[in-house]
């Protein structure tokens, strides 16, 4: 029984150290964001910073900078060079995003790419599910939809990482350690 205790107790504490690593190596991702802040637009094909607007910026909504550009804030989570929000033109599709968040991960899982509206559409749907992989085989675009203010992008990771699997075992010894403490009450 003790065995099986401190058996429990290690496995909590390397989950924990885990999840603390992630969390700080997300936190430190997102807080390198050179030239997609609030007050510019990296235009890829340039690489020029556009001017943003003087006035604060209200994330669901689209604004304009000083030169009429039409702009709107997107957050890209997962697996992409640089997580987080993304200042684009109105007219922006997925490659634009990618390219200004960084890039696509080797393991970014392209056929379940995941599009998050903060409102609700006409239909009521507010989560699309996109295969964009299409499009990096043969640059069929026919797949993307149109990207609206505050979308959150969200590429997923393809395979099992040690990540997923240190997760997964660390919840099965916590439910199994809860039920044996339980048992023996």
């Amino acid at each position: 029984m003790r065995r099986f205790i401190i058996h429990a107790m290690v496995t909590a504490a390397l989950q924990c150290l885990t999840l603390t690593c992630v969390n700080a190596s997300a936190f430190a991702a997102s807080n390198s964001l050179s030239g997609t802040d609030f007050t510019g637009v990296t235009d890829p094909s340039s690489n020029v910073s556009i001017p943003g607007p003087s006035y604060p910026l209200i994330q669901n909504s689209y604004f304009t900078d000083d030169h009429g550009n039409i702009l709107m804030i997107v957050n890209v989570l997962g697996e992409v060079g640089r997580v987080g929000q993304v200042v684009v033109q109105e007219d922006a599709d997925f490659a634009t995003i990618f390219t200004l968040a960084g890039g696509l991960k080797e393991k970014a899982n392209l056929k379940k790419v995941l599009v998050a509206r903060k409102e609700p559409d006409k239909n009521g749907a507010q989560a699309y599910l996109v295969d964009i992989s299409q499009f990096f085989t043969r640059g069929d675009r026919s797949s993307f939809i149109i990207i609206k203010p505050n979308d959150t992008i969200i590429v997923p990771q393809k395979g099992w990482s040690l990540e997923k699997i240190a997760s997964i075992f660390g919840y099965a010894m916590s439910g199994i350690s809860g039920v044996y403490y339980i048992k023996n009450l």
